[in-house]
């Protein structure tokens, strides 16, 4: 890894912080904060588009439908093991929750799409062309993934942010395509949190 790496990762740290800690907006800042990354992930990185064919938009759908069924067993289970921690996620998205119409606009054109583009396609490939195999580099970007949501403050938005990792990750191992990763991603989220809210 060179320099450019490591300065991504110093960048998405700093710009998360600020959006989960400071008191400037979040959503405003949010949304800047992916832009910005979108934008050097664009400048550094060139995205892996193969075979966009209707079996993998299919297969973007479906793995965004199966994580969201995830998480649901996953909110069960932790309303058993750990009741503080789910009221704890539960304030948590209710305060970064998207409101207006514009924050949904932001949400689905440039958060979720710069997520994808910055971590998958940029950390990912990143560490795919540097490490031994591709379970280590899939597992390696999930645990940076989740590292720059620490700000965040919650345990289990945590290991949500890791269990989503890792699937993106293998997703985008797969099939090379970042926007069958793109298509998951926007599913995922529009089941927690316009159609199906969990929280």
């Amino acid at each position: 890894m060179n320099k450019t790496f490591y300065l991504s990762l110093l960048l998405v740290h700093f710009l998360l912080f600020i959006s989960f800690q400071s008191s400037l907006p979040f959503w405003i800042v949010f949304t800047l904060s992916f832009i910005c990354l979108s934008i050097f992930a664009t400048i550094f990185s060139k995205y892996d588009i193969k075979d966009t064919t209707i079996s993998n938009i299919s297969l973007g759908l479906l793995s965004g439908i199966g994580l969201y069924f995830v998480f649901l067993i996953g909110k069960q289970l932790a309303s058993v093991i750990f009741p503080i921690y789910l009221e704890d996620i539960s304030h948590l998205y209710n305060s970064i929750a998207p409101v207006t119409w514009w924050h949904y606009i932001a949400l689905f054109l440039i958060i979720i799409p710069g997520e994808e583009l910055f971590w998958r396609g940029f950390i990912q490939k990143r560490l795919s062309q540097n490490l031994s195999s591709s379970g280590l580099s899939i597992l390696s970007s999930a645990i940076l993934y989740t590292s720059a949501n620490l700000y965040a403050g919650n345990l289990l938005f945590l290991l949500a942010t890791l269990v989503g990792g890792i699937l993106w990750g293998a997703l985008y191992v797969w099939k090379r395509n970042i926007v069958v990763n793109i298509i998951s991603h926007l599913i995922f989220d529009l089941l927690l949190i316009v159609i199906f809210p969990i929280f």
